[in-house]
């Protein structure tokens, strides 16, 4: 993906992504494989969006085998969601306001599943 068409933060989603999907912890070439099949990232790219993520808290590295490190992210993509969502509430000038068109968007499955997560 050429670095003009990415928007911010959308690096750092896809690796998040990757680290969601995978069944334990990832090296940062095998990061590099999900995120740009196609070899348009380099690894020292993704190498310095780790580090950021570790700065935000998001991901954590651990020792691997010989010289190589570990990634894993902190948290599952939903408990990220939901934080996600508090933030934009919290910065909302009238988070009633926010909540009701964030409501007014979700599917009656949607609307079941929290009417059932508020009981």
């Amino acid at each position: 993906m050429p670095k003009r068409s990415r928007q911010q933060g959308e690096l750092e989603n896809l690796i998040l992504d990757a680290l969601w999907d995978a069944d334990g912890a990832l090296t940062s070439q095998q990061i590099l494989d999900a995120v740009s099949p196609k070899r348009e990232l380099a690894l020292t790219t993704i190498l310095t969006v780790l580090s950021r993520l570790i700065d935000k808290s998001m991901v954590s590295k651990e020792a691997g085998s010989g010289r190589s490190l570990l990634f894993r992210a902190t948290s599952t993509r939903e408990k990220f969601a939901a934080e996600s969502m508090l933030k934009l509430f919290s910065t909302s000038g009238n988070p009633a306001l926010a909540l009701s068109h964030f409501a007014s968007g979700l599917t009656q499955e949607q609307i079941e599943a929290l009417r059932r997560a508020l009981d």
